[in-house]
């Protein structure tokens, strides 16, 4: 039976609207895309261009559930149809149901014709990666490198793997494979550099530092591995350098205005210290300047006040090895040897095991 002359001119727009349906999502006029793809379907409901095309458009406009609702019309349509199954995992990645995801990665990777798609594989071993799933993450890495063992996103995935797992010297092997391809890539070197500063390495990890700031010089993640590999090598003049050099452009980042008053106190200079942490702590609470401060009341032999900021954090954040070490040297400096010796006990029963308490509990023990 023969169309009706209009429908027949309608069916044969069809190829023409698709195309301009993804042109428009390409260059981001989502209100002509969703009006081209929406016209097909009034002609050709099971249209699966029309359908990938709406699922494609809602997802890059993080409207989830309508993006599943048109992938998963795609997929009755075509249940192996790679775009709609990659859109409806990326979809589910997006909105973090990384289960989810993983089920359609893993259904579309068992029809044999895309068992070997790269693109999938990296996906899965990212997912597995956020989700703690460690040995199948390495596993679909390297089925991804197997296939090419240059592709970036599987050796950059097991770098931040091993990373994660503070596997420094192996996520390194990675990090320098993805060097030899990308020698000029800020990330790759950053992330380089940090393994180095990690294992202590620092003027290893300055080569790949200061390269990344050759290239770009406000980079925040190469200032910061400079000014914390100047922090480890104890030369805290020149970290304040480039804890200064962030915040230029990051003047309220609590985390290395915290690191400033840490450099200024392990240089003696308490004033400009002190002006630091209580900047840090203006707007919210933070642990580590407080601590700080705590730190320079000691020094000046403020005790009472340092033991209320310090108990202030136990009560916060629960004791630790740290806190009673401190704590306990402030009460035995105000002769409260009872409460010095309570202190180190209490961390002791928390489970908290290190010589230098059980020595500090004795030599307490010992002068009573």
């Amino acid at each position: 039976m023969k169309r009706p002359k209009k429908d027949h001119k309608l069916w044969q727009k069809i190829p023409e609207m698709s195309k301009l349906g993804y042109q428009h999502l390409k260059q981001g006029r989502y209100s002509d895309a969703e009006k081209e793809f929406k016209g097909i379907l009034e002609v050709d409901k099971r249209n699966i261009y029309a359908l990938v095309g709406l699922g494609d458009l809602y997802r890059a406009q993080r409207e989830s559930s309508k993006a599943v609702e048109y992938y998963e019309r795609s997929l009755q349509v075509d249940p192996v149809n790679k775009f709609a199954l990659i859109g409806l995992a990326d979809t589910y990645r997006g909105s973090r149901d990384f289960k989810k995801a993983i089920e359609v990665w893993e259904e579309y990777l068992s029809f044999s014709e895309h068992e070997f798609d790269i693109a999938v594989l990296t996906r899965l071993g990212d997912t597995y990666r956020k989700t703690g799933q460690f040995d199948r993450a390495v596993e679909r890495y390297k089925a991804a490198l197997s296939i090419d063992s240059k592709n970036p996103y599987a050796l950059a995935g097991l770098g931040h793997l091993y990373f994660e797992n503070r596997n420094y010297r192996q996520a390194l092997s990675y990090w320098h494979q993805l060097i030899e391809i990308q020698n000029d890539d800020i990330i790759v070197l950053t992330n380089t550099g940090n393994c180095y500063r990690k294992l202590k390495q620092y003027n290893e990890g300055f080569k790949f530092f200061y390269k990344a700031l050759n290239q770009e010089e406000d980079n925040f993640y190469a200032l910061y591995g400079i000014a914390d590999s100047y922090r480890g090598l104890q030369e805290y003049n020149k970290a304040a350098e480039y804890w200064h050099k962030i915040l230029k452009f990051d003047p309220a980042n609590k985390k290395i205005l915290t690191r400033l008053g840490d450099a200024y106190r392990n240089m003696d200079n308490i004033e400009t210290s002190r002006r630091y942490y209580k900047k840090a702590i203006e707007n919210e609470f933070d642990y580590y300047a407080i601590l700080g401060l705590s730190m320079l009341d000691k020094m000046e032999k403020n005790y009472e006040a340092a033991i209320e900021n310090l108990n202030q954090l136990k009560n916060i954040s629960g004791i630790n090895f740290q806190l009673s070490m401190l704590l306990s040297d402030c009460y035995m400096a105000l002769n409260k040897r009872e409460m010095a010796t309570k202190v180190i006990s209490e961390a002791l029963q928390k489970g908290i095991q290190n010589r230098e308490l059980k020595k500090r509990l004795n030599l307490l023990k010992e002068k009573r």
